[in-house]
């Protein structure tokens, strides 16, 4: 009577014993890895906003002082184009228009050259 109180389990009851481990192991893996899961997303976020610190750290000045190179270059370029390039191409054009009122009152063709 004994031998049937203590009896070993058969193969249905080690059946729900596995399912009923296996849900359980399973559960516990699914709260590591959503944990993990979290904890790179945290990590990544800060790296991210890390990284835009220092991008926006030493690329804001640099652009800053590119723009006001540029608009240096811009201003002088526009002055050496307003005191020496302007002068200089009226000049010439005023010597090639008293050639060509000369050449077509004397008739004497201007050199080409």
């Amino acid at each position: 009577m004994q031998d049937a109180l203590i009896s070993w389990p058969n193969l249905e009851q080690w059946r729900d014993v596995v399912i009923v481990a296996y849900s359980l192991m399973g559960f516990f893996a699914f709260l590591v890895f959503t944990l993990v899961m979290l904890l790179i997303a945290r990590l990544l976020w800060g790296v991210r906003g890390a990284i835009r610190d220092l991008l926006e750290d030493p690329v804001r000045p640099t652009l800053e002082e590119v723009k006001k190179t540029v608009q240096n270059v811009r201003g002088t370029s526009e002055f050496v184009s307003d005191q020496a390039v302007h002068p200089v191409i009226r000049t010439v054009a005023v010597v090639r228009s008293i050639r060509r009122g000369i050449s077509s009152i004397t008739g004497i063709r201007a050199r080409r050259g």
